[in-house]
């Protein structure tokens, strides 16, 4: 089934990551947040950092948005500031949110779990995080050579943790249903694990989705979607304990970042585009 690109706007500075809740955000190399409508359609921006934001998560209403200044701030889906969160070490390179809790990972290894704008807990994982993912109890971290998994119980204890499992790979990961997808070291390939400890979260199938670098994977359903420094966006179904591919659109520009809705994928592209893609 073929890829099919249903919109397309720019943005005035490179756009480096996305986010989504209702609408498409999108954290720009000038420090600012665009927030679009879901067909690209409309958009309004607010200057969020003085610097290039880092990372970016949305969820129940609020914006979460980091750069190499340091700070953590919130805000709602209009640009108006909320709070700041106090600064916690590194630069913060990796958010998400899951429910009412939002994950803040750091280039010193920190993972800050705040909920209701509160820090709930702390753990140190040794090295850089550059993406997490939580599915509890498993906290998933990699940087560049394994991903780690690690056991947490926020509601018992705001520092301790139990290393339960070491594997190879790199960023970009995500957890998806009964299965951890994960980019191998040689950033090309995608790796797909059981994520059950029972398994000792077994490696079930590996296949190569890019001639050079993965920067992202976003998902739909029973789909998975990659991109990177070669341009192709392409998507493979999760076939039992297999991928099989599944489409493929060339954007012409490195894919820094891609974020899902349904049935629809957003890519944001090194050369300013921002793309609406489906299949």
């Amino acid at each position: 089934m073929s890829i099919k690109i249903e919109a397309e706007t720019k943005v005035d500075s490179v756009p480096y990551v996305l986010a989504w809740d209702e609408k498409l955000f999108v954290g720009t190399e000038s420090g600012h947040i665009y927030s679009y409508s879901a067909d690209l359609s409309s958009n309004t921006s607010w200057p969020a950092h003085s610097v290039q934001l880092f990372a970016l998560a949305a969820g129940e209403g609020n914006i979460y948005s980091s750069s190499n200044d340091g700070c953590i701030r919130v805000w709602n889906s209009d640009g108006e500031k909320i709070k700041e969160f106090p600064l916690n070490g590194g630069d913060v390179g990796v958010l998400r949110v899951f429910g009412k809790q939002v994950f803040a990972g750091d280039e010193i290894g920190n993972i800050v779990v705040y909920e209701n704008g509160v820090e709930k807990a702390k753990y140190n994982v040794l090295e850089e995080v550059k993406d997490l993912w939580f599915d509890a109890p498993y906290l998933f971290t990699v940087r560049d050579l394994d991903v780690t998994v690690t056991e947490i119980k926020p509601d018992e204890s705001k520092t301790r943790f139990i290393t339960r499992r070491t594997m190879e790979g790199r960023a970009p990961l995500r957890v998806v249903g009964s299965k951890l997808l994960v980019v191998a070291r040689g950033g090309n390939s995608l790796r797909l694990h059981d994520s059950s400890f029972d398994t000792g979260f077994k490696l079930l199938h590996e296949i190569k989705v890019s001639d050079m670098i993965v920067t992202s994977i976003a998902v739909t359903g029973d789909y998975v979607w990659t991109a990177g420094w070669d341009g192709f966006v392409r998507r493979w179904k999760i076939v039992s304990d297999k991928l099989e591919a599944a489409g493929e659109v060339n954007l012409g520009a490195c894919v820094n970042s891609l974020s899902s809705n349904l049935n629809n994928v957003y890519a944001a592209i090194a050369d300013g585009k921002i793309v609406l893609m489906n299949a």
